[in-house]
């Protein structure tokens, strides 16, 4: 409910711009009326296509293949591998919990799960385009191979720590 509030705040927000701006220059907002619509579709159809890797990859990798993988590795090796397959793997949070629960229930390292879990919400390798075309491939690249490594690094506490 609280999204479908803060949703209906945001549309009355652009809306009342458009307002304001139709009453300045109309002109001006028919330019960025279409730029807006262009930039919609072209975004629109990305984030399809993401969701539709997304779907197929959750679809064919269930969280018994991916925990059989994963459950074969330990220690760096087993962090490493975590943290590739989680960024391949992406998605909402709340469907890389089951996969972290089998790895556990099979008896996988902490540093492990924590590597996945952290990959699959801070890399995703399928959006990477969308990321890189709206906000430039030094800072794309840079994130990403920022959040890979810093992952390792967490993980390798989160081994030492629990």
């Amino acid at each position: 409910m609280q999204n479908l509030i803060m949703g209906l705040v945001l549309f009355v927000f652009t809306l009342s711009l458009y307002l304001v701006y139709f009453r300045k220059d109309r002109s001006r907002l028919k330019k960025t009326y279409k730029k807006s619509i262009k930039m919609f579709v072209q975004n629109s159809i990305r984030i399809f296509a993401i969701f539709v890797i997304i779907g197929l990859l959750e679809k064919f990798l269930s969280k018994e293949a991916v925990g059989n993988f994963l459950l074969k590795f330990s220690g760096l090796k087993g962090i490493i591998l975590g943290d590739l397959t989680g960024a391949i793997m992406m998605g909402p949070i709340a469907s890389g919990y089951p996969i972290a629960k089998y790895l556990f229930d099979h008896g996988a390292e902490v540093g492990i799960v924590s590597a996945f879990l952290l990959s699959w919400v801070l890399i995703g390798t399928i959006s990477i385009p969308l990321e890189y075309k709206d906000l430039g491939k030094r800072f794309t690249i840079t994130r990403n191979l920022l959040a890979f490594f810093s992952i390792i690094v967490l993980a390798l506490i989160m081994e030492v720590l629990l």
